[in-house]
């Protein structure tokens, strides 16, 4: 005879016992990336802001280079290299050697430094939105070396930035 009083306790302790092993299986099987990475060149160059502001400023520069290289072309084919055009043409090529370098430095320090800022703010907005503890930047030379492919998420991010930067939340 099976004494029922013995019956509940087991019962209980085996209820309890097949919760706790789902709860677990649960908590540990569906545990999401926390850390994942993205490869930061790919992320730079395929982001919108930084096509769009480089189609802007490498027309400048190139109409720059252009008149310089008007100037050059000018000054190789001068006759009279003593006389006061002469030396105005040198000055006038001296300063606008200096503006053109000036240009192409502030287009590049300029470029990077404004597309990394609204980046950062993206990554971050994404960051929070999925719940993500860290996001690493890879280039293969940097301090990433590698990242599985599935905790790559840089499409993920290039694709939410450029909706974000397109005024597409």
């Amino acid at each position: 005879m099976i004494n029922k009083s013995n019956i509940h306790p087991i019962a209980n302790s085996v209820v309890v016992l097949i919760m706790l092993v789902f709860g677990l299986y649960y908590c540990l099987g569906k545990k999401e990336d926390k850390i994942v990475y993205v490869d930061n060149i790919k992320l730079f160059n395929n982001f919108n802001m930084t096509k769009d502001i480089k189609l802007v400023e490498e027309t400048k520069i190139k109409k720059q280079g252009k008149i310089l290289d008007s100037l050059y072309a000018i000054f190789e084919n001068s006759k009279n290299k003593e006389d006061n055009a002469f030396k105005n043409l040198q000055q006038q090529i001296a300063y606008k050697s200096k503006a053109f370098q000036e240009l192409q430095d502030n287009y590049s320090h300029n470029l990077s430094n404004n597309v990394w800022a609204r980046l950062n703010s993206y990554i971050k907005d994404y960051a929070l939105i999925h719940n993500l503890k860290v996001i690493l930047g890879t280039n293969g030379n940097g301090n990433v070396m590698y990242g599985e492919a599935s905790i790559n998420i840089t499409t993920k991010i290039l694709e939410f930035s450029n909706r974000k930067y397109e005024g597409n939340n």
